[in-house]
């Protein structure tokens, strides 16, 4: 799939799991958790976003 292909929700989605899988937090986490923490990580930052556009929306 081309970049031009995807959705920015999809592209929001892949940024933040990348930014997520790092070393760091692969080691943190236990592999039970690791997937149950990406999910709330990746709620997070859509959640985080959703604020922002009604920020702009209201300016």
């Amino acid at each position: 799939m081309k970049i031009q292909d995807k959705s920015g929700l999809r592209l929001l989605l892949e940024r933040s799991r990348a930014f997520f899988r790092t070393e760091g937090t692969r080691k943190y986490y236990r592999e039970e958790d690791y997937r149950k923490a990406e999910r709330k990580f990746l709620k997070y930052a859509l959640e985080q976003r959703r604020i922002e556009m009604q920020e702009k929306l209201f300016e």
